[in-house]
């Protein structure tokens, strides 16, 4: 059976090199859908642990504004979070790991802030604010400057959970320049609050050096410019605002952002926190708009896949069909030598299957460019969808800060041999059935061709 395959494909050399091309075609192409799927799935699990995944406890300034009275001051300090409301949260079903945050501003005697033009005659200014800014957390390693690398730490390391009662803090590289200041250095800072002053002894264990800022501005005050941030434990926060039970935001990190308003719900069910004065503010909206184009880019590989392989079969179900119409007379006397109609499906079967792997070594070699080409065209079809017309591609696509990364993984190999096996299956049994259904002496009567 293994000789007359080999026989026959070397026989019949033009319908071995057409079949050779079709499914080259088509296991290029059942790559490409398999790659960028693939990659969907694995740029929407990197988004699940990279975004959405954090809610935060803050206090709702819409509703504080909507409550005021005309010409009414705005009194922040009546309604700060306190570390009993954000305690009551941490422990909630979905909360993996949380971060409190104080917020102050500081001056030093011995430390001077990074100067910025005309910040010292910035509207709303108060007289009694700081050059420096302090962010006070339980902990650096989940703050997004950080995680998104935006901000890279340059020597030593970030602040911990164990930190948090610590004198430690973090600054930034030019701070740190400007004021001769490097690891294990150790310097003053102080607020007045209440016409009291309080001075806190800070030591520098790590230095991060700003990649990009949003918020970095010409002209901005000293205490708005982010090199001027110095990070610290969360109890330095609370001795330089005199509390230790106000905090300025707590952020709750969930196990899976899929479930952001599930906890917000339980949240409002399990707390005695006042939701009209504070609210959980989700922070999946990016991972939703990624994630809801990634899904549409997998749907579309999805069903560019079951195209490819319903149309790959049919075609090769007519090749076929017509090619074995001139193995008439060979089919006739095989089954008339004995050989059973079985190992005559399954010599056509081999030979088919000796074209497709050859043809699958070679698409994985050109699969990839084939995935990274339709892939380019589903995202500006895609895009088009999205923005109403081509005239807002080009906006679109400055905004994308990275594109998938569609590659050929050892599952994408497997299921590439599985699909290609059965689509060679169905287009062989499907003809072969056609005319082994007929007797020996039915096929020989017939004329060829």
């Amino acid at each position: 059976m293994i000789k007359n395959a080999l026989l026959s494909l070397k026989k019949n050399i033009g319908r071995t090199i057409l079949l050779f091309f079709i499914i080259v075609l088509i296991t290029n192409l059942v790559i490409a859908g398999l790659s960028i799927q693939s990659a969907s799935n694995k740029e929407m699990q990197q988004l699940q642990s990279q975004l959405g995944n954090d809610v935060t406890l803050t206090v709702n300034f819409k509703n504080m504004m909507q409550d005021r009275q005309p010409g009414e001051a705005v009194n922040e300090q009546s309604n700060q979070i306190t570390l009993e409301m954000a305690d009551s949260v941490k422990n909630l079903k979905y909360v993996k790991n949380y971060n409190y945050t104080i917020s102050t501003s500081a001056n030093s005697d011995s430390v001077s802030a990074i100067k910025s033009e005309s910040s010292n005659n910035m509207p709303g200014r108060k007289e009694d604010e700081g050059d420096l800014t302090i962010s006070a957390n339980t902990t650096m390693k989940y703050l997004d400057s950080f995680t998104n690398e935006r901000y890279k730490l340059t020597s030593g390391r970030l602040l911990t959970a164990k930190d948090s009662s610590s004198q430690n803090c973090v600054i930034e590289k030019n701070l740190a320049s400007d004021n001769n200041l490097s690891v294990g250095d150790t310097f003053t800072v102080y607020t007045t609050v209440n016409d009291q002053k309080i001075s806190q002894e800070l030591t520098v264990i790590g230095i991060y050096e700003i990649q990009s800022s949003d918020n970095m501005q010409i002209g901005d005050a000293h205490f708005n410019n982010p090199v001027n941030t110095i990070y610290t434990g969360l109890s330095v926060g609370q001795t330089l605002s005199n509390s230790s039970e106000n905090l300025t935001s707590a952020t709750y990190y969930l196990d899976d952002p899929k479930n952001a308003d599930s906890f917000v719900k339980l949240a409002k069910k399990k707390t005695s926190i006042d939701f009209n004065t504070y609210s959980l503010e989700t922070n999946d909206q990016m991972y939703k708009q990624n994630a809801s184009s990634l899904e549409n880019m997998k749907s579309y590989a999805q069903l560019f896949v079951w195209i490819i392989v319903i149309g790959g079969s049919a075609i090769l179900c007519l090749i076929l069909a017509l090619t074995i119409r001139n193995r008439y007379y060979e089919f006739g006397v095989l089954l008339s030598l004995g050989q059973t109609k079985v190992k005559i499906i399954l010599q056509q079967l081999l030979e088919i299957l000796v074209i497709a792997v050859i043809a699958i070594v070679i698409s994985l070699g050109t699969g990839k460019v084939a995935a990274n080409s339709i892939y380019q065209v589903m995202e500006s079809s895609q895009t088009v969808q999205q923005n109403g017309g081509p005239q807002h591609m080009d906006n679109n696509k400055q905004d994308q800060q990275k594109e998938l990364d569609v590659s050929i993984t050892s599952d994408n190999v497997i299921e590439l041999f599985a699909i290609t096996g059965a689509v060679c299956v169905v287009s062989i049994i499907v003809p072969a059935t056609y005319i082994l259904r007929l007797s020996p002496r039915e096929i020989l009567t017939r004329k060829e061709g």
